[in-house]
């Protein structure tokens, strides 16, 4: 009993991670990278939920992020999707809307 419980909590936890994972991956996919404050204004998650995703998606190599300069004199960090990104991205969409081959 306390392993189904624990599965479904797990379950539940993945499917809101892989909702907020979805989001990051289509504004990625959308503005052909940006930085944490368009995503923070684009996602519908706390930033530190925003935080979690980009970390998990970097560990995986779903994600790349880059330093640019930006006009106010400081760094400003860029994450764009990589290859491996766009292809979970990719079959994510699929899944959604079942696209034939």
């Amino acid at each position: 009993m306390e392993n189904m419980v624990a599965s479904s909590r797990e379950i539940e936890e993945q499917s809101v991670f892989d909702a907020k994972k979805f989001q990051v991956m289509r504004t990625l996919a959308r503005f052909h990278g940006c930085d944490l404050e368009t995503l923070y204004g684009e996602v519908d998650a706390s930033e530190f939920e925003v935080h979690e995703v980009l970390r998990g998606m970097i560990a995986k190599s779903e994600v790349e992020a880059s330093t640019e300069p930006s006009s106010a004199r400081r760094l400003n960090e860029k994450f764009t999707l990589t290859l491996k990104g766009w292809g979970e991205y990719m079959k994510v969409l699929g899944s959604i809307y079942e696209l034939s081959e």
